[in-house]
């Protein structure tokens, strides 16, 4: 069970780094000057976006492998580690995209832990509706 908690703090680590990606940049500045050298704002986002969920994936991939125990043949354990670091790719550009929304840093890691940890705080709360609710978010791969 802690390697379970240990997770969940790892995806929300990633929704922060993708929030961290745009919002340093507004935050120092330096957003006038890639805009500067490419106008086209969607091109910039999607440049970020492809950046932080490639990074997220293949470095959960390269964490999972590494902590995949060696009694397990590693044939099993792929699909569940190839989902998870899906959900490690959606976490962060969750924290992306909330980072473009708010443009500030501490808002949007605020924002983007809240995103991750509500739904699967408030989803008993709806009764029927509890497996929707708590199935919003990313964590829910993970439970």
């Amino acid at each position: 069970m802690p390697v379970v908690g240990a997770v969940f703090v790892a995806q929300m680590l990633a929704a922060v780094v993708g929030a961290i990606t745009i919002t340093g940049e507004y935050g120092s500045g330096t957003i006038r000057t890639t805009l500067a050298a490419n106008p086209n704002r969607g091109t910039v986002v999607a440049a970020k976006a492809a950046l932080v969920a490639g990074l997220m994936y293949v470095l959960a991939v390269a964490v999972g492998g590494v902590l995949l125990p060696a009694s397990h043949p590693a044939g099993e354990a792929l699909p569940a580690l190839f989902g998870i670091a899906g959900s490690f790719a959606v976490a962060g550009l969750l924290g992306l995209a909330v980072g473009t929304l708010e443009r500030h840093s501490a808002g949007a890691v605020t924002t983007v832990v809240g995103l991750l940890l509500l739904p699967s705080l408030l989803g008993p709360l709806f009764g029927g509706a509890r497996r929707w609710i708590a199935g919003l978010s990313p964590t829910a791969a993970l439970e």
